[in-house]
């Protein structure tokens, strides 16, 4: 879809709802909400040439036409190359009652921590890699089409969260079955945890492949020292795939700074996703970094990692490096 196609629906869809509110003597403006942010880097590619990256950038307009009815639209452009910008988003979430919700359309995945939330909170530049794009489970971006069901968490309760999607990140679905995902989220006043799991069918019915995962994480907020960590294992493209993460982060009390260090570690045990190399079955990553938010809408990080990639075993064994450094703007709006 072009750039100029997803504006006009934006602008089609602002109009008609100033419409609606007019008409009831309302101010729609008032309802509407715009909100993103982008990300600028340098980046220093170890083996490669250095580069200058506009890696993500991330629009969202949201309108309350009651109390009920929430709508969302995200675009998105997301990098290092250069992309059209796409529909990311666009989904209608409806409050049943104080308790469930229902989502329909296009809408992002709740699985785990780091692909559900948002790359503006994320400290490290990049998801790991067990569940970012490439050979994670969400190769192809997070959004699927289909239908949620979700109970809000509850004194000790954790928010439950169903769906039946097409499982072809927002392609089409090309197969006679559906992905079904199961979410239990809890939360806090020291931290959050919860369990994901999602089961399914992706590609045409003649070389369809499973798509199945299953994950787990817990986050203690820092006071001053926090802790993070995530695990995912299951199948797919024809191999099975686990991996996990753990992240230390220490916030500073004078200023609003924040020090981070991962390890991770993802195993494929036969292929790659197609994006990727055949002979690359093993990723390990050293990932250190210091956040610092020059004020509520701009942030710089500066990070480095230490990747590598290995295929084989004993002394045929092969390593590839994939580590860089760099230095990433955030700009954020609301």
């Amino acid at each position: 879809m072009s750039r100029w196609t997803l504006c006009a629906i934006a602008v089609v869809v602002l109009c008609a709802m100033g419409i609606a509110y007019a008409q009831d003597g309302d101010n729609w403006s008032d309802r509407i909400s715009v909100s993103g942010y982008f990300h600028a880097r340098y980046r220093v590619n170890e083996g490669s040439q250095d580069e200058f990256e506009f890696r993500r950038m991330y629009l969202n307009i949201i309108g309350n036409v009651n109390d009920r009815t929430m709508g969302v639209i995200t675009l998105s452009r997301v990098g290092p190359n250069d992309p059209n910008i796409d529909l990311y988003n666009a989904f209608v979430d409806y409050k049943v009652n104080d308790e469930w919700d229902v989502q329909v359309g296009q809408a992002p995945t709740w699985f785990g921590l780091e692909a559900w939330e948002g790359s503006s909170v994320r400290l490290p530049m990049e998801r790991a890699m067990i569940l970012d794009a490439g050979p994670g489970f969400f190769y192809k971006g997070a959004p699927d089409r289909g239908i949620w069901v979700q109970r809000r968490q509850i004194e000790n309760a954790p928010l439950v969260r169903l769906g039946v999607c097409n499982g072809e990140f927002r392609g089409p679905d090309q197969n006679t079955n559906k992905t079904v995902s199961a979410d239990l989220k809890w939360k806090y006043d020291w931290g959050q945890t919860g369990v994901s799991y999602l089961i399914g069918k992706e590609g045409p019915d003649a070389t369809e492949t499973d798509r199945e995962a299953l994950g787990a994480y817990v986050r203690l907020f820092p006071n001053p020292w926090g802790l993070q960590a995530e695990w995912a294992d299951g199948k797919m493209l024809g191999a099975d795939r686990d991996g996990y993460y753990v992240q230390g982060v220490y916030a500073f009390a004078d200023h609003p700074g924040t020090l981070f260090a991962r390890w991770e570690e993802m195993s494929i045990d036969s292929s790659m996703a197609p994006a990727q190399s055949s002979s690359s079955n093993d990723y390990e990553a050293l990932h250190v970094g210091y956040a610092y938010q020059l004020d509520p809408n701009n942030e710089i990080t500066v990070q480095w990692t230490d990747a590598e990639w290995k295929s084989g075993s004993g002394s045929s064994a092969i390593s590839t490096d994939a580590g860089y450094g760099g230095v990433q703007w955030q700009y954020s709006f609301k």
